[in-house]
């Protein structure tokens, strides 16, 4: 599995609103500008993060975004989720995927990694990040 941009943006661009937890609701033009992300990306970004619930909106004057939960109980699973899809390094390793080859001893590598790779995930919550 490859991260791509959207992983990196909206990792960043929740650290950022984490930090601002006193100040939420907070505009994403002040995440875009402070990060240097465009803000057009951020908004479809955040537009899955909230589908995820991860992030709340507020509309008006002094709208903008807050966190749904707190930064303790959101893991960087969670949020790699929300914003690629299925984390699988491999289509095999999807325990869910049926293979063409009745047993393939290389899916079990895939599925190790896999495994590995959603605990320590799970373990980095963003309270961790934001230190």
């Amino acid at each position: 599995m490859k991260f791509s941009t959207k992983s990196e943006y909206g990792l960043r661009a929740l650290i950022s609103l984490a930090k601002h937890q006193k100040e939420q609701p907070f505009s994403l033009a002040k995440i875009a500008k402070e990060q240097k992300i465009s803000l057009a990306y951020l908004e479809r970004l955040f537009a899955k993060l909230k589908k995820a619930n991860l992030v709340k909106s507020a509309k008006g004057m002094k709208g903008g975004y807050s966190l749904a939960k707190p930064v303790s109980k959101i893991s960087v699973k969670e949020i790699l989720i929300a914003l690629e899809g299925k984390l699988s390094p491999y289509i095999c390793s999807d325990l869910n995927n049926i293979c063409k080859v009745s047993f393939c001893s290389v899916k079990v590598v895939w599925q190790k990694l896999e495994n590995s790779m959603n605990k320590t995930l799970e373990s980095i919550k963003l309270s961790d990040l934001i230190k």
